[in-house]
């Protein structure tokens, strides 16, 4: 018998076909579009958690300030918030001591304080943040029932956020409420 005549054999065994070049490059083309598609996820989803790690660092230091607050002294900030419903170190500056232009009530107030400018402007992770206090002088109308409470407690939210995304964006911003207490109570 003549082995030459014989058809030859195709794959390792006998009768099994390997894949085409086409069917190679149909599976790449495939697998392709499937890590592309899963690769905008992972990118999404990454931009999700730094938002959300942004918004930590601000509710964090929303709530620092507020502790901040909570701790200074109540008579003095209820004759500061009598004039000026907002606390904030827009329009200050500090080189020895705070400046404020012409608001001396405001650069009295941060000299006054020990630690306020720093407390206001702090530096998380080498970004910014700016932490502003707002006198809520229409807390008591919406809450007659704590009205005895009024001569005792100075509500107040407070705003920080990032500098450089400024108050308005929502996932680098954060707002807490809560109350400058008087010393009698504390």
């Amino acid at each position: 018998m003549r082995t030459w005549l014989r058809k030859p054999r195709r794959g390792w065994r006998g009768g099994e076909d390997g894949f085409s070049l086409l069917e190679v490059l149909a599976a790449i083309v495939i697998l392709s579009v499937v890590s592309l598609a899963m690769t905008a996820f992972f990118i999404q989803a990454m931009t999700y958690a730094k938002g959300n790690q942004n918004k930590t660092v601000a509710v964090n230091l929303a709530r620092y300030g507020l502790f901040f607050m909570e701790k200074v002294n109540y008579q003095t900030y209820k004759t500061y918030f009598a004039s000026q419903p907002t606390l904030s170190p827009e329009g200050c500056e500090k080189l020895n001591i705070v400046t404020c232009g012409a608001d001396g009530a405001k650069a009295e107030l941060f000299n006054k304080t020990p630690n306020m400018w720093e407390a206001l402007n702090p530096t998380v992770n080498g970004r910014q943040y700016r932490i502003a206090v707002e006198f809520q002088d229409d807390f008591w109308e919406t809450n007659k029932d704590k009205a005895n409470l009024a001569d005792y407690l100075l509500p107040i939210k407070v705003s920080a956020w990032d500098i450089s995304r400024g108050p308005d964006d929502a996932r680098g911003s954060a707002e807490v409420e809560g109350y400058i207490t008087d010393e009698k109570i504390r």
